[in-house]
């Protein structure tokens, strides 16, 4: 056994690993991105708006979400620094005269101009030196070099390291980089400048390139090109994170990290995940027996058809059930205490001046409800499993062996059938610890419980990558977990098998 745990342990990490570069290149593909504001059909019009207007590339916040969440790199490797320069002519071309080529009739659609112009000026902090000879050639028209000249700008300017605790290194570059970028943008060139201001702009451009093209790494060689082909890209930085299990913050507040706001959501989570697997687990062996044992008879049919209408009702169905006819106005049968209908707890001004048997006592009346939403379809579905898998057992010869021998049918049933068919039952409650971290949305929504299921959702609503990979790197984690557990549960439950 010992092997093949060494071996699992192993392929634990690569296995991770691969999971995360699968999620994290279908996230990265996903149309738009966690700053999005509106989405532009391509006929102009707005498909989806919230409460602010479309950044443009040119906006510093805008640039500052996407440089926080590493959207302007390529996502997995970054052949930017070999862009050429016929490439740049034509780019540059087209943003100004909004036309794929000379050749076309009519004019890109705006989502493909807007696309185009973004991806640009990501490109540009790499291409400077090209952007430069742009600018520098008088034969170019004013347009083009204006153009060039805005694309330099953006790709000279950096954001400025944040957090608390900074070094003295991180403040100097700070302090430097927000000298560049203030000269940097008094060098854009407005539509009124003369062309005598303008090849002044361009030569303080010049002259502020060769001060800083070694500081800022312009003009990589090749082993600076082969690393930034690795490095220099979204995958890279967001592992280099992960290695120091630096989640990231959260999309609209860097103050709260995920991993604060995970843990701080993890006693209701987890409460409401293991408890409903352990009550299941024990509850649908003893349904499965019963049914197993009286095959066929009333007590089968019965519960068969009590289960299948279990399962086919929806969560979304029973929770309001429970809240409207069940709970509300209601009091626990026998007692005069009101069933709650939200929360995990009582307030805090009820709840911090408790017992600890208090306190034990308010959070199961709080989940009774929650717990029955959750449980009614995981127990019917483990049920009929188990059903058929006891069935299954006891159709093998060394049961009918026993009975033949006049083995007591109890011994029968809980050494010799239990114990094979609770692989079955094992392998598929175990293969759901994934869904620890993932929370039941709707019942978390409507019994108001601040939960894994309810952020996640709002993760995806809100495009915010961090908390979205967290969730699949954690609840993959969580599942691999689960499979080496029930893998060790065989050998107990059946000692013919090994892991050997």
């Amino acid at each position: 056994m010992l092997n093949y745990l060494v071996r699992r342990l192993i392929l634990l990490p690569i296995t991770l690993f691969f999971i995360i570069l699968v999620n994290f290149v279908i996230i990265n593909l996903a149309p738009g991105d966690p700053v999005t504001i509106t989405e532009i059909s391509p006929e102009g019009s707005a498909t989806r708006r919230e409460d602010r207007s479309m950044a443009f590339g040119s906006d510093n916040r805008y640039l500052q979400f996407r440089e926080h969440y590493g959207l302007t790199l390529p996502i997995l490797f970054n052949r930017w620094p070999s862009l050429s320069q016929d490439y740049v002519d034509r780019t540059l071309w087209t943003l100004v005269n909004r036309k794929a080529s000379p050749q076309s009739a009519e004019e890109m659609n705006v989502k493909q101009y807007d696309a185009l112009r973004i991806t640009f000026g990501d490109q540009a902090r790499f291409i400077m030196p090209k952007l430069l000879h742009v600018m520098e050639n008088t034969k170019e028209e004013i347009p083009i070099r204006r153009t060039a000249v805005r694309f330099f700008v953006r790709g000279g300017t950096r954001q400025a390291i944040l957090g608390p605790n900074l070094s003295e290194e991180q403040k100097a570059y700070n302090r430097k980089t927000s000298e560049d970028n203030n000269f940097l943008a008094n060098q854009l060139i407005a539509p009124d400048d003369t062309p005598e201001k303008i090849e002044l702009k361009i030569k303080g451009l010049r002259k502020w390139y060769e001060d800083n093209k070694t500081y800022y790494n312009f003009e990589p060689d090749f082993r600076e090109k082969v690393r930034i082909f690795f490095t220099e890209t979204r995958f890279f930085r967001y592992m280099s994170r992960v290695l120091t299990l630096d989640f990231g913050t959260l999309r609209n507040d860097n103050n709260k990290t995920v991993i604060q706001e995970v843990v701080k959501r993890f006693k209701y989570s987890l409460t409401l995940a293991l408890l409903p697997m352990i009550i299941t687990f024990v509850l649908c062996t003893i349904f499965g027996f019963v049914m197993a044992y009286r095959h066929k008879q009333w007590p089968d049919y019965l519960l068969n058809i009590l289960f299948l209408i279990l399962y086919a009702i929806p969560v979304f169905v029973v929770a309001p059930f429970l809240i409207e006819k069940i709970a509300l106005n209601k009091t626990f049968p026998f007692t005069n205490i009101p069933i709650p209908i939200s929360g995990f707890t009582s307030p805090d001004a009820v709840y911090n001046n408790q017992t600890s048997w208090q306190r034990l006592f308010d959070v199961l009346q709080h989940i009774f409800l929650p717990l029955i939403a959750i449980l009614y379809g995981t127990l019917a579905a483990q049920s009929r499993l188990s059903r058929t898998a006891v069935l299954e057992v006891l159709r093998h010869d060394y049961v009918r062996t026993a009975k033949a021998k006049g083995v007591p049918t109890g011994t029968i049933m809980f050494k010799h059938v239990g114990r094979n068919a609770a692989i079955t039952i094992v392998t598929s409650i175990a293969g759901s610890l994934g869904i620890v971290l993932g929370g039941s949305l709707i019942v978390e929504t409507l019994f108001q419980i601040n939960g894994f299921g309810k952020f996640f959702y709002d993760a995806i609503i809100n495009r915010d990558y961090n908390v979205i990979m967290f969730s699949a790197l954690a609840g993959s984690f969580l599942s691999l977990l689960g499979y080496l557990a029930a893998d060790i549960a065989y050998t107990l439950l059946d000692p013919r098998l090994t892991l050997d």
